[in-house]
């Protein structure tokens, strides 16, 4: 039942019906959608009550279009069909509550202050904006400051904000608590912005697992497993890779990662997960295969030719009941290196090229001073 539905037949709907999308997305109009347009028209209501203000100046008026029109924006962000601009949307959002403190009526700036206070404590974990915004003792910055003068509390005689008029340290809290709540947003951007990230890469692994079990399903057949090893290629080494390639997807549907969020360049976030993660699990996959096959560490022989076996020089001998064991259980490793990949690769070539850097400061000249008259010496490799 759609909500003008309720409303008596003989009286028109009322105009905010237009606004909060109830008319313009009916049919659509989920707990979600409700929540963004009650925090929309919960801004545009204490943007008309700043409109009503008595006192206002120049300054104020153009602050106070400024907030009509990202308004407007974030209207248009919610009420797009298809494809809703969320990151827009809180982002011009989070641009009004800022201007709305500047001119918001005195009475209701204190609630405001003591919420950004709270958010601040709450959600900001870096030391050093603590200490710049909160003090040392989390009473002394200019957040608490602010909060204090709000509250009409008597500044002490040793503070230098005691030589502003009202007006200017009204004017400066605004700011204040502007920039604190700049801060706050910030913080609860980057987390949104890391959590849709996160999801997206899951759901579109999901797909991606769908498309490459399809491939697999389609492009090899019974004979494969029965005839293993003499098909090992080049059927065998792509299935395996592809094997490995799906455990690499299944390790982006298990792992959240804190990204570093920088403006606009998170497409490389999802070439990563997408391209460059199973293309590492398929090449770790199709490496444990050359492994097995070479015998030089590792080896998985049915048990029939066990004795066989005794004489393997590989490290390590699995044995499994026949042929078709062999391949499955090359497939579960191929899993596993597929899955692990990423991290185990990701160690060895920091190790390598912490070894190397290593190896090359050996080489570089001492960093005493030289002789006087003499070229500088350089020090021997070991």
């Amino acid at each position: 039942m759609a909500a003008s539905d309720t409303l008596p037949s003989d009286s028109p709907p009322p105009a905010i019906l237009g606004l909060v999308g109830f008319r313009r997305r009916r049919g659509r109009y989920g707990s979600a959608t409700q929540l963004l347009w009650n925090r929309l028209e919960n801004a545009a209501s204490i943007h008309e009550l700043c409109q009503v203000r008595e006192d206002l100046t120049a300054e104020d008026r153009v602050i106070l279009e400024q907030c009509a029109q990202r308004l407007e924006v974030a209207r248009r962000c919610l009420d797009r069909p298809l494809w809703r601009w969320s990151f827009s949307f809180w982002q011009v959002i989070h641009e009004v509550d800022g201007l709305l403190l500047l001119v918001m009526p005195l009475h209701m700036l204190l609630p405001n202050a003591l919420e950004v206070q709270q958010q601040f404590e709450r959600r900001v974990t870096d030391p050093g904006q603590k200490v710049l915004w909160l003090g040392a003792e989390r009473t002394e910055g200019p957040l608490p400051r602010c909060v204090r003068v709000l509250r009409g509390e008597a500044l002490p005689a040793s503070d230098p904000e005691t030589s502003l008029t009202e007006q200017e340290r009204l004017t400066r809290c605004r700011h204040v608590l502007r920039g604190a709540l700049g801060v706050v947003n910030e913080r609860v951007d980057k987390t949104f912005w890391q959590l849709s990230i996160n999801v997206s890469i899951q759901i579109l692994s999901t797909l991606l697992l769908i498309t490459l079990c399809l491939i697999a399903l389609l492009g090899f057949n019974q004979s494969l497993v029965t005839t293993w090893p003499e098909q090992l290629v080049p059927q065998g080494l792509l299935l395996l890779g592809l094997v490995g390639a799906a455990g690499a997807v299944v390790s982006n549907m298990l792992s959240k990662e804190r990204f570093i969020v920088a403006t606009g360049a998170t497409s490389r976030f999802f070439a990563y997960h997408l391209l460059v993660k199973p293309v590492v699990g398929a090449f770790a996959a199709m490496t444990l295969l050359f492994v097995e096959q070479s015998n030089l560490l590792l080896s998985v022989v049915p048990r029939d030719p066990v004795k066989a076996a005794s004489y393997n020089p590989a490290l390590l001998n699995i044995v499994v009941r026949d042929w078709r064991a062999v391949f499955f259980t090359l497939a579960a490793l191929s899993v596993v290196a597929g899955y692990s990949a990423d991290r185990f690769v990701s160690s060895i070539m920091n190790n390598v090229l912490r070894r190397l850097i290593g190896q090359s400061e050996k080489l570089l000249p001492s960093s005493g001073a030289p002789e006087a008259g003499g070229a500088p010496r350089r020090a021997k490799p070991e």
